[in-house]
């Protein structure tokens, strides 16, 4: 694009009979430009038409920005990369800020000033010499912060007693509350720590907690999660009466052992619905097949559809019964309805990503 101004002239000589070539010698502007105004292709002052390559990636967005708070705009922008998205990083941040979608987590602003941690029970180490009394073991996803805040209230010790036997890593991951972000500066000797004082065996610690055990699925060094609480059944079964904050794999949506659908605002007892469970097994394979990032990408842009047209009868009877199975839930709750959703969204998912692959 030229100044208008210059269009203007550039249309006013071609006008007199001065050839292009003079007339870009004399305005100083290139000779393709020039002849998109002069053959009327764009008229003085229109900006050039650009294709809109945000738009499709927009509900991916969202949906990441959502079930992750702490992944950040670089992270993302490889994410998109990845799907096919076109722009750079400054492109991908203007889309950001157009869409009013915003990659800072809100409950960790302003970040805390970090704690003094007394010494009451020695100095830091990172190999102490005996492991707490009472042995707690996380659940499956559990994020550092809260495990060692169970730890801590299981024996009767503050927070800070059992960071001052761990690396500084686990003071900072308590800080941010981000388990995820700088996992792969902790090495083994951060691990080896936790399992001293807590007694528990290393690899059981690397099969349960994201930090040690999710492992850098692509290329970003975060891999692709979601940020959820923790099966109300599973908690009770754990003698665990506070909500319990996960990372789980992004394409996991439920817990398959009770039945329960893990939503944003609540959960749902689908004991009543199989074939949701049975998506959700199909859907795992997906994510192994074609990459997690695939799968969400397509079961996102599945649900769009679904949602967007008439719901067939099956969809219907099935969010009846979720709604007589849940007193309380209205059903037309989002979650609600995301989960009736969700058989027909991952099939429409395996056919787009068949036609891909």
């Amino acid at each position: 694009m030229i100044p208008e101004h210059a269009a203007h002239q550039a249309i006013s000589l071609a006008e007199r009979g001065w050839s292009v070539s003079k007339i870009a010698r004399h305005l100083g502007h290139d000779r393709k430009t020039l002849r998109v105004y002069l053959n009327g292709n764009r008229a003085p002052g229109q900006p050039r038409e650009q294709a809109d390559s945000f738009t499709p990636f927009t509900a991916y967005v969202a949906r990441r920005v959502g079930d992750d708070p702490h992944l950040r705009a670089a992270g993302l922008h490889r994410e998109l990369v990845e799907l096919g998205y076109p722009g750079s990083y400054s492109a991908f941040t203007r889309d950001l800020r157009s869409n009013r979608i915003s990659t800072n987590c809100l409950d960790c602003q302003p970040r805390p000033a970090r704690p003094s941690i007394p010494t009451l029970i020695g100095p830091r180490s990172s190999h102490p010499d005996q492991s707490l009394p009472i042995r707690v073991a996380p659940l499956a996803g559990e994020t550092i912060v809260s495990y060692l805040g169970c730890l801590a209230a299981a024996n009767h010790v503050p927070v800070s007693v059992i960071l001052a036997h761990l690396p500084s890593w686990f003071t900072t991951r308590t800080i941010t509350h981000d388990d995820l972000s700088g996992a792969d500066r902790i090495g083994p000797a951060g691990i080896e720590s936790l399992a001293a004082i807590t007694g528990l065996t290393i690899a059981g610690l690397h099969r349960a907690l994201p930090a040690f055990g999710l492992g850098h699925t692509n290329h970003t060094g975060r891999p692709p999660v979601r940020a959820v609480h923790a099966c109300r059944r599973c908690t009770a079964r754990h003698g665990r009466t506070d909500p319990i904050p996960l990372h789980l794999p992004s394409h996991q949506r439920l817990c398959s052992r009770h039945r329960i659908w893990l939503g944003v605002a609540c959960q749902i007892d689908i004991r009543t619905a199989p074939e949701i469970v049975h998506a959700h097994r199909k859907a795992a394979r997906l994510a192994h097949r074609h990459g997690p990032l695939r799968l969400l990408h397509a079961e996102i842009n599945a649900h769009q559809l679904v949602t967007a047209a008439d719901y067939p009868q099956s969809i219907h009877r099935r969010i009846d019964r979720l709604a007589v199975s849940n007193p309380g839930l209205m059903s037309a709750h989002p979650d609600l309805i995301e989960a009736a959703t969700y058989p027909e969204a991952i099939s429409s998912a395996l056919t787009a990503l068949t036609k891909t692959s």
